[in-house]
């Protein structure tokens, strides 16, 4: 038993139904390290390492069902005659695991390559050139991953309709010269930046289209996009341009039990209004050489839990906000790179058709600190 925001909720000893692994913004590049526009450092060669030591943990528990890499494969400082040695570079660390990986686009892929280019080398399962999709992990479940770029400056040709329309709305809602500043901007509409984008109206209405459809089947939804849909979950800047367009239509639906996002690479959680947990995932490219940031969600019947593999050397809960209740899972070794196999029970959302019941408030992925062979 465990205290989770003030409820008592029990830790289920039943097995999942699946499970799966996530990590976001990777942004590997073979550049020396160096620091984002906020100062924030980016350990731009490490970064794979990240992926390899994620991948050789999910591949050793044996029952993650698939991976979701949520964007940014490489980083925008990657140089432009390496993009494609790049990216197949990070797509081989992923084709080291035993089942399926599903990409979504972010800003840095665009940066390096066209979108067209991008849904073929990331295998997205598409019957066109379009870079959002759905599928049933089990009967009772459905994935659905955005497009966050769908509508934006990024990606498309110069001269694509899109490319205008989206730079139009930039003219109109961002002052600044430098489309990727948003100084001056207030609140939320600091989204309003270049490195953002948005889903069209095309996308928008097969969401509406699926999550009708997942409603009619009783299906329980889980959203996924490389840019965060709630203003309680991440930074303004960091918001998709649409996100208020896209949340009314969940909003319509009982559906939809959480969304996962990447982009802002600090991470964040949020419960919006109608009790739809928004979790961040933190960035693989900013974990310092020893550390990690990578997990997986557990899906049962009635709950979804994010966990995080902690170090056998783990002090206690040190590495962890005194405030947050944690529910531990009894180590059972360690694995090759000396990180032990504990698990943190992070997020549990209940999937009833009755809403969510209790939620664990989010702790950080990143910076568990391993004691294993150096990168």
């Amino acid at each position: 038993m465990a205290v989770a925001n003030g409820v008592l909720v029990r830790a289920s000893t039943k097995e999942p139904l699946f499970s799966f692994g996530v990590i976001a913004d990777v942004q590997y590049a073979d550049i020396p390290d160096g620091r984002s526009f906020l100062g924030a450092p980016r350990y731009y060669r490490h970064s794979i390492s990240v992926l390899q030591r994620a991948v050789r943990r999910w591949n050793e528990q044996g029952n993650i069902k698939f991976l979701i890499n949520f964007g940014d494969i490489i980083d925008g400082h990657c140089p432009k005659d390496k993009s494609l040695w790049a990216v197949h570079k990070v797509l081989d660390e992923f084709d080291k695991f035993d089942g399926p990986t599903y990409h979504m686009i972010g800003n840095h892929c665009l940066y390096n390559l066209p979108r067209r280019k991008l849904v073929s080398l990331l295998k997205m399962p598409t019957d066109s050139d379009r870079a959002y999709y759905d599928f049933l992990p089990f009967p009772e479940f459905r994935i659905v991953v955005l497009d966050a770029y769908d509508f934006s400056c990024l990606g498309w040709p110069d001269d694509h309709s899109v490319t205008a329309a989206a730079m139009k709305l930039l003219g109109e809602r961002n002052p600044n010269t430098d489309k990727n500043s948003s100084d001056g901007l207030v609140g939320v509409d600091r989204r309003f930046v270049k490195f953002n984008g948005g889903v069209g109206s095309e996308q928008l209405s097969w969401l509406n289209d699926v999550l009708q459809d997942a409603s009619t089947h009783q299906q329980t939804v889980i959203i996924c996009s490389h840019l965060p849909m709630d203003p309680g979950s991440t930074s303004p800047a960091a918001l998709m341009w649409n996100y208020d367009e896209v949340m009314a239509i969940v909003h319509q639906y009982n559906c939809v039990k959480a969304c996962f996002a990447g982009h802002d690479h600090k991470g964040g959680h949020s419960v919006d209004s109608h009790s739809v947990h928004h979790r961040i995932l933190e960035a693989a490219l900013e974990c310092p050489p020893g550390t990690s940031s990578f997990g997986h969600v557990e899906v049962y019947p009635d709950r979804l839990l994010l966990a995080a593999a902690a170090p056998a050397s783990c002090p206690g809960d040190g590495l962890i906000s005194s405030s947050v209740s944690v529910v531990r899972r009894s180590s059972v070794g360690s694995s090759a790179d000396g990180v032990g196999v504990e698990i943190l029970l992070v997020l549990l959302v209940k999937c009833s058709r009755t809403g969510i019941v209790s939620s664990h408030t989010k702790i950080s992925l990143r910076r568990f600190i391993t004691k294993g062979p150096p990168d």
